[in-house]
């Protein structure tokens, strides 16, 4: 994987300073990630009952916990890497990255394709206690694990530009990893269930804004990927969801994934 190489920034000169905060960037934004699962999954985890959802954790859903929570432990690892300058070091935990990389799309995407057959979806808390789960909805989780497998591949695909790199495998992040701890936080509370299709786009549009917001700050310019990239990303969200997952076509598809 190997999230942020070394922060050599494409602009002119940049001071000592500027390049400090840039790498403790994406430190802080790791373990936001991190204490952002921590807050939606722990009530639940510690009291199961909370959950619309009781059914007891599969092997599978229990890897996937298990790889999505090393993935971030390895994000922030890497920043911390590039942030104490041990590039070197980086670069060959990058070589397992990339390995738990593939690892968690294919047991994200069996998590889906089980929870949906199980009857709900891959967080299990937006449906009330009791009330049958639409199979396509469900099968759209799927759209998670595509979006992480497309930012996280193009950020291996760029680990060789850092400026390009840290921002998609941020993104990847950022983008492919929030839905499902948010689903779980609106479980919580559920007064918040009934504003869930508000929630999602603007908890996504803020998450994939966070890149964008630290460049205009910190280097007075937005730089591409920050911009096109997370705009890309919402944009294919709604479009799924709104256009994609209501079609026949993908209700097929959903029925066909689940027999």
């Amino acid at each position: 994987m190997g999230v942020p190489q070394p922060a050599t920034v494409e602009m002119a000169s940049p001071s000592t300073g500027q390049r400090r905060v840039d790498r403790w960037f994406y430190i802080s934004m790791a373990l936001l990630m991190i204490f952002f699962n921590v807050f939606a999954f722990g009530p639940s985890i510690i009291d199961p009952s909370r959950r619309n959802v009781r059914l007891p954790f599969t092997p599978v859903v229990t890897a996937h916990a298990v790889v999505a929570a090393g993935w971030l432990l390895l994000f922030l690892t890497q920043a911390m890497l590039v942030a104490t300058r041990r590039t070197a070091v980086h670069r060959r935990v990058g070589i397992f990255g990339v390995v738990l990389t593939l690892v968690f799309i294919l047991i994200g995407s069996l998590t889906v394709i089980q929870s949906a057959r199980r009857g709900f979806n891959l967080s299990g808390d937006l449906v009330p206690r009791g009330a049958p789960q639409d199979p396509a909805a469900a099968v759209g989780g799927v759209l998670l694990v595509l979006t992480f497998a497309m930012l996280a591949g193009a950020g291996l695909c760029y680990r060789h530009r850092p400026e390009v790199h840290k921002r998609l495998m941020l993104l990847a992040m950022l983008g492919g990893l929030t839905n499902t701890p948010v689903a779980h936080a609106i479980g919580h509370w559920p007064g918040l269930q009934p504003w869930a299709g508000i929630i999602f786009p603007l908890s996504l549009l803020m998450f994939l804004s966070l890149s964008a917001i630290y460049d205009r700050v910190s280097q007075a310019r937005i730089h591409p990927v920050s911009l096109w990239v997370g705009l890309l990303v919402f944009a294919w969200s709604a479009i799924f969801n709104v256009v994609i997952v209501p079609s026949a076509p993908w209700n097929e598809f959903a029925a066909w994934l689940l027999r």
